[in-house]
């Protein structure tokens, strides 16, 4: 009998680079020094005979790549992870202790001033880990790796070390969840130092922070082609369709080299990794146009061991060369999973075209000129992505929250020469905007991150939302608990704002209780029965969180609803789902307003529908949309967190004209969304509706029913419903349009 004997493990390693890349070495890699072997050639002819068709295979977030400035050492992140994880066995100073307890929230100011202290002891005696303050927190200047590690409970789960740049791989308890590979430069290293695997190159740093002018930036996507001959595909697809954006195909195997009994040896594979990268824009027109240098889009197809296990229970699996770092989840940790990657670019229409043409993605979201815009800045976006036939069908929502399989791709460019898209593109060029992912539970998650900014001073802080977002206090909602009595609903107004728990704007204090209330309706004057004053006590408490609860109705509760507002939640409904949103403040960011990523969190509650025969219905990939009431929010909040910043660097200057002109465009911005909720709610409620009966609609006709006069009648609400949100999105144009015009005036 033959008898095997493993002698060292390695990696063996092939490139097949586009004409003037530097080209592979065809190295034998180990973990112990070993003779050089010829490169095992990937065989990618671009005569393959390969159907040009997206929807064949099925495609799925992978991981990204960021490019910083620098990264802190090994020691000094496991310090800190050391310290938090020391910390939690303390006690719990978030929404969880080790074992996901929830606090009530009462309790929580007390535990988070009591964390500070034990924070402080905890550190006194760890030279590595400086103690900050809270006040002292912004976002510019910060490392992303030490953010992840602290606000979200992440982790540094591997590392790689090579001759020019280093790298490191940030993950949530879920090895299947959001990755995110840290690349920077080494100190003294040179362009001439050339890496053994190529995704770790210097070269591709420096082309992504030059194309960035300088800037730091998320320079790959990365997605998973998890079918056999999917790989070959698409690197055809790139070669008939749009060579000029290949960068080069690399394949890696995991080999090991055994003895036979006879005394010859030979090699087995046991596992093997194919990557294709391909730069992701063009800089003009796609037909023959210039090639954006800034971003890539990577994909990668695993076999054997290296998709035997995902994330950091198998690095290499996230990429070759990433070596694995014991790492301890403290409990706290919330795990997420990437749900869409959005783009600023110069013309969306060049980069759907080119995702289109290679992975067969269609357009599933238009957010159309004059739509989205805010005082004079207007863009257009359009969400992108791949087609369901190889998407996860299931009725179980945690397998939907994990799953990866249904890619979003939003992209937006700029319409107007003002606002975010467009300072974006002209300071850092065509670029991911931000990474948006899923959690579990949103509301607890956010509190988890700002109790940790609080309690360390460090982490992340998120776009200040306007509360009139939320609700305010309207004379007609007052006159509404009185049988349309306005007289007396305008003296219980003015009382309000006389008592301090109401603006003049109608922003109601959060902490409004009804023993502060009462006395202010009757320094009113106003005779009120008691049906009557519980009515009008009710109004004034719901107003805070009104638009919410014209959307959601009594399914959150009144403690849920203060939650979302505490934590600046946007929330949006689409049919019965419902989506939760939040935006940090930029992220790789060396300076205080100059234009950088971010990332978002979302959570999608998905309802649970019935099939005819009582079966559950799949869960709609997605649920819950992408809320153009939120977009718009976004878009708007973005805008007033820069005017604010602007109206405090003007105070701190003493320019008297440029705070006024600051505050005039915090006011004008704030009142655009004010005016734009209930257009936005009328838009929103037309394409559920429509929705609803385009879906009844699919389900007749599939069951070939012979039910005229019923899809008459839902053909005919179909027809209604889109005219209705057609109105709306003129109705938002014209409102954008008066807007643009009056920030004239602050300009």
């Amino acid at each position: 009998a033959t008898s095997w004997r493993v002698h060292h493990s390695g990696i063996r390693y092939s490139s097949r680079a586009k004409r003037g890349e530097a080209k592979a070495t065809g190295q034998r890699l180990s973990e112990r020094a070993c003779a050089s072997t010829e490169p095992n050639r990937a065989s990618l002819s671009s005569t393959m005979n390969v159907e040009l068709d997206g929807r064949d295979y099925g495609c799925e977030f992978h991981h990204v790549q960021m490019y910083v400035d620098r990264l802190q050492s090994l020691e000094v992140y496991k310090a800190i992870e050391n310290k938090l994880n020391e910390l939690a066995h303390k006690g719990s100073f978030d929404p969880f202790s080790g074992g996901m307890r929830f606090l009530g929230a009462e309790a929580l100011p007390a535990r988070v001033k009591e964390g500070r202290d034990i924070w402080k002891e905890l550190c006194k005696c760890e030279d590595k880990v400086t103690v900050l303050d809270e006040a002292d927190f912004v976002p510019h200047g910060q490392d992303i790796v030490e953010q992840l590690i602290i606000g979200l409970g992440w982790r540094v789960t591997a590392e790689y070390t090579g001759k020019a740049t280093r790298s490191v791989l940030v993950t949530s308890q879920d090895a299947k969840g959001v990755k995110m590979v840290v690349t920077a430069r080494l100190d003294g290293a040179s362009d001439a130092d050339s890496e053994a695997y190529d995704h770790f190159d210097y070269k591709h740093f420096e082309r992504c922070i030059k194309s960035h002018n300088g800037h730091q930036a998320v320079g790959v996507l990365g997605f998973d082609l998890p079918e056999e001959g999917a790989f070959e595909a698409t690197v055809a697809r790139y070669q008939k369709l749009h060579p000029s954006l290949l960068l080069g195909t690399h394949v890696y195997e995991d080999t090991r080299n055994v003895q036979n009994g006879d005394g010859t040896t030979r090699t087995i594979v046991l596992g093997t990794m194919k990557v294709l990268e391909a730069l992701a824009y063009y800089k003009t027109d796609k037909n023959g146009g210039e090639v954006d240098q800034g971003t890539v889009l990577r994909f990668v197809h695993r076999e054997g061991s290296f998709g035997s296990k995902e994330g950091f229970g198998n690095p290499q699996g996230v990429l070759p060369g990433l070596e694995d770092v014991p790492a301890l989840f403290d409990g706290t940790s919330i795990p997420a999973y990437a749900d869409h990657w959005v783009s600023n670019v110069t013309d969306r229409h060049s980069f759907l075209s080119t995702l289109q043409d290679v992975l067969g993605f269609t357009p599933k979201v238009d957010f159309n000129a004059g739509v989205v815009a805010a005082g004079r800045a207007k863009i257009e976006s359009t969400v992108t992505g791949n087609n369901t036939a190889k998407i996860k069908a299931t009725c179980d929502s945690e397998e939907i929250l994990k799953d990866q399989s249904q890619i979003y791709l939003p992209i937006n460019n700029a319409l107007s020469d003002v606002g975010h898209v467009h300072f974006f593109l002209k300071e850092v060029g065509q670029g991911v905007q931000h990474l948006a992912s899923r959690v579990k539970d949103l509301v607890s998650f956010i509190e988890r991150v700002n109790n940790y900014r609080k309690i360390t001073g460090r982490g992340f802080s998120f776009l200040r939302i306007p509360r009139s977002y939320y609700g305010i206090l309207v004379v007609e909602d007052l006159a509404s608990a009185l049988e349309g009595d306005s007289d007396r609903a305008e003296k219980i107004m003015l009382a309000a704002v006389s008592a301090g728990f109401c603006t003049v704007a109608g922003v109601v204090d959060l902490e409004v209780t009804d023993e502060v209330i009462r006395p202010a309706l009757v320094a009113s004057g106003v005779t009120l029965t008691p049906t009557e004053e519980d009515a009008v006590i009710e109004t004034i408490k719901r107003s805070r969180y009104i638009n919410l609860y014209k959307l959601l109705s009594d399914h959150l509760s009144e403690e849920t609803y203060l939650k979302v507002i505490t934590n600046m939640v946007l929330v949006d409904l689409q049919g019965q789902d419902v989506l939760f949103q939040i935006f940090t403040c930029n992220i790789l960011q060396r300076e205080a307003g100059s234009e950088a990523p971010f990332l978002e969190f979302i959570q999608r509650v998905c309802s649970e529908k019935r099939l005819p025969d009582g079966s559950c219905a799949p869960i709609k990939p997605g649920c819950g949309g992408f809320g153009i009431r939120n977009f718009l929010a976004l878009f708007l909040s973005m805008e007033v967190s820069k005017a604010m910043a602007d109206v405090e660097a003007a105070v701190v200057a003493g320019d008297s004209d440029a705070e006024a002109r600051a505050r005039g465009r915090v006011e004008l911005f704030t009142s655009q969304l004010e005016e734009s909720n209930p257009i936005l709610t009328a838009i929103a409620d037309a394409m559920n509706l429509e929705g609803d009966a385009l879906e009844e609609l699919k389900s007749l006709r599939e069951a070939n029913s012979t039910d005229a006069d019923l899809i008459a009648r839902l053909e005919k609400v179909a027809k209604e419903q889109g005219d209705l949100k057609l109105k709306g999105n003129a109705e938002l144009q014209s409102l954008s349009e008066r807007y643009s015009n009056l920030m004239e005036q602050y300009s």
